[in-house]
């Protein structure tokens, strides 16, 4: 069964390359233009290029009998109009297509289910920045959702480049990207906050990086040995109301979105910490009051 990859960007390209280096067969790479096609080619080490607009035509000219597995990682505006071009094409028996999206449901691919395939959804949860890192998959957790079909290859598919699977409830897509994205988006927004608040203590941006990434790295350690509660530390869960205080007095001089950040996430602390560390009822009682109240 070829692997066709329609629209191989960071994490199509990825997942073609560690599908190659799992022994199976690459298909067509496509991209927006010939040119960069033949660029994600040479990069995968596999396939054959062609752009997004010549996929259809060529997928004509395949094998009759040569189930085919195609993967869609366009951008999600996308999908409807690819799956549309896609399914005037001519599909072998037994072929599936997969999207890689975390947002879009399995439906968006309905012209290709009706010309066919079995259509589902395979999405890692893991950011694709670098091909090469992106490529290693092995423990990262992928959702899925579909036809029987669909299911069963996209199982073998995360199988066999060292993945898990988990199959999403119906109607828990939103809320499985919506947490995907909290934790993976907004922590990169979380941090460029923290620049900010570092540089008005006079360390530059570059500077403050490199001193909070293994601050961060260190929480995300004490998460991989501790649940949420247990992992928890700072003026919060030790009940310091004083600290707090400052902090919003220092928060008040930069842009509202940053104490509105600080604001809602230490209220999610203080229920973890009222939960978990047994915190005094009347102190948790003040903190929230600080917190939910106007700047010092």
């Amino acid at each position: 069964m070829f692997v066709h990859v329609a629209g191989a960007g960071a994490a199509g390209s990825a997942l073609a390359l560690a599908l190659r280096r799992a022994g199976w067969p690459l298909g067509f790479i496509a991209r927006r233009t010939l040119e960069r096609a033949r660029e994600r080619c040479q990069e995968v080490g596999g396939g054959t290029p062609v752009s997004l607009d010549e996929l259809p035509a060529q997928l004509a000219q395949a094998p009759p009998d040569a189930a085919a597995l195609l993967l869609l990682a366009v951008p999600d505006r996308l999908l409807a109009e690819q799956a549309a071009a896609l399914a005037r094409a001519r599909w072998p028996s037994g072929s599936v297509a997969l999207h890689l999206s975390g947002a879009e449901e399995v439906a968006v691919l309905a012209p290709l289910a009706r010309a066919g395939l079995a259509t589902g959804g395979l999405h890692p949860l893991k950011s694709f920045v670098d091909l090469q890192a992106g490529a290693d998959l092995r423990g990262t957790l992928c959702a899925l959702d579909g036809m029987p079909e669909a299911l069963a290859l996209a199982e073998r598919l995360a199988s066999a480049v060292g993945a898990r699977t988990f199959v999403l409830r119906p109607g828990g897509r939103s809320s499985y990207h919506a947490a995907a994205a909290h934790v993976a988006n907004h922590l990169v927004a979380l941090l460029d906050q923290a620049l900010d608040l570092l540089a008005r203590a006079g360390l530059g941006r570059e500077a403050g990086r490199a001193a909070l990434l293994p601050l961060l790295a260190g929480t995300v350690e004490n998460l991989r040995r501790h649940p949420p509660g247990e992992a928890l530390t700072g003026p919060v869960v030790r009940g310091d109301e004083q600290v707090v205080a400052r902090h919003l007095s220092a928060l008040a001089a930069l842009p509202p979105d940053v104490g509105a950040a600080y604001r809602s996430l230490a209220v999610r602390a203080l229920d973890l910490a009222r939960r978990d560390r047994q915190l005094d009822p009347a102190v948790a009682d003040r903190l929230l009051a600080l917190l939910r109240g106007p700047p010092p």
